[in-house]
């Protein structure tokens, strides 16, 4: 049994929000960069939106707005945001509506967030040979492993400032906000119960005789209505399962699968509320399974409580990966996808994907190699939030569970309950 209790889900019915000393807690961080390193500005870019809302938003970290921006944030000044022009659209019918903005007016430059417009912004605030900090350069796996930076925006903004000196700040920006303030957990918990709800909504959708098609509304539909956002569920379905990912209808265009009696639904689902975001690893089994599946939940269980034994302040990220991958080795299984990884931001994953050589068939791939563990030594923190997501693949049958757990002051916190178990339709 674990020896860590989970704790209790946000049950309040008011919405949660930021307010102007989370603000200035933020805006002290960037300065706290500039300040050690020697900078007169950071540059910070941000991915658009429409991939769960953004995958890289250190954008909004600084703004709390609509993800896709870039940011400029002078040492002695404010924040000033070049944004998509519809944003400016939506920053003032914030103001209209007298919601808490972050950026003036005056410092939010609506149109088209490319290089030209980065290298007018920074000729404007004379920082054209100045020392610059930038975030959006360092890799950010899982998404960015040579950083998400687009070539074009980066080589105008080099071509232009030729005297200008730029260094990447995306570690020191890791270590300052992975350990989340209390309001940016409080939204956290929010998140977790939003997700516990799709969870249960995806229970309860799930027999045989229905599509995935019928399970995927269900648990898309749960989001929005206990205020949540969701873009995609990972999610797939059978008597033996070896893949990971969106439903193949989703990419290429075939009819849903039925569920059958004794098949297993595997899924990952994200919510998220004000850019920070919760995952949930489900596992539900559709009437009598193959007694494999009932071993490697086992198996999958014992991993995630090895992991919530071993995530405490000061421990690194690899004796907790070190932790989770016991009971897999013992078991003689490997998982398709990470065990483990940060969250809020992302940063620190596991090494995965070396069981895939295993498969048969797999010899017929031209390459087969292991995504490496990107931050083994980083010590954690109070206030950091992972996704434990322990999966166990014994033969061709794949168990997946776990949830969004936080590190406390003496130890993990669980923020999610339903999933991490196996669940019986």
């Amino acid at each position: 049994m674990s020896t860590t209790a989970a704790t209790p889900l946000s049950s309040s019915s008011i919405v949660p929000g930021f307010s102007r000393a989370e603000r200035d807690r933020r805006w002290n961080i960037g300065r706290q960069i500039m300040d050690e390193k020697n900078l007169e500005a950071l540059i910070v870019f941000g991915s658009r939106e429409g991939a769960f809302p953004a995958p890289y938003s250190m954008d909004t970290f600084f703004t709390n707005d609509r993800p896709g921006a870039i940011v400029v944030f002078p040492r002695d000044s404010e924040p000033h945001v070049l944004a998509f022009a519809l944003a400016a659209n939506d920053h003032m019918q914030a103001m209209e509506r007298h919601e808490d903005v972050w950026i003036k007016p005056e410092h939010f430059f609506g149109g088209a967030p490319n290089g030209r417009a980065l290298v007018a912004v920074l000729q404007k605030l004379g920082l054209g040979k100045k020392r610059i900090g930038v975030l959006g350069l360092d890799p950010y796996p899982p998404f960015y492993f040579d950083g998400p930076m687009p070539y074009h925006t980066w080589k105008t903004v080099l071509d232009a400032f030729p005297d200008a000196a730029f260094e990447q700040v995306g570690d020191r920006f890791y270590q300052l906000t992975a350990g989340r303030s209390e309001e940016e957990l409080e939204v956290l918990r929010w998140s977790a119960n939003v997700g516990e709800q799709m969870c249960q909504a995806m229970l309860e959708a799930t027999r045989a005789g229905v599509t995935e098609a019928d399970i995927y509304s269900a648990v898309v539909g749960a989001c929005p209505r206990h205020v949540g956002f969701t873009a995609e569920v990972l999610m797939g379905s059978g008597k033996e399962i070896v893949s990971f990912g969106p439903p193949t209808w989703n990419y290429r265009p075939h009819a849903p699968r039925t569920i059958e009696e004794g098949d297993v639904v595997v899924a990952e689902l994200f919510s998220s509320l004000g850019m920070l975001e919760t995952q949930h690893q489900v596992t539900i089994a559709v009437g009598k399974v193959h007694p494999g599946y009932e071993r490697a939940a086992q198996v999958a269980r014992a991993s995630y409580e090895a992991g919530l034994v071993a995530a405490k302040p000061g421990v690194t990220f690899g004796k907790v990966v070190e932790a989770m991958q016991g009971p897999l080795n013992e078991a003689g299984s490997h998982q398709i996808h990470p065990l483990i990884h940060s969250i809020n931001p992302f940063g620190l994953i596991c090494g995965f994907g070396e069981g895939f050589v295993r498969l048969p068939g797999a010899d017929r791939y031209a390459l087969a190699a292991e995504v490496p563990m990107f931050g083994a030594d980083v010590e954690l923190q109070p206030g950091m939030t992972f996704s434990f997501e322990p999966s166990c693949l014994l033969g061709k049958r794949y168990v997946n569970l776990g949830g969004t757990v936080a590190v406390g002051d003496r130890g993990a916190v669980e923020f999610n309950r339903i999933s991490t178990h196996m669940m019986r339709a």
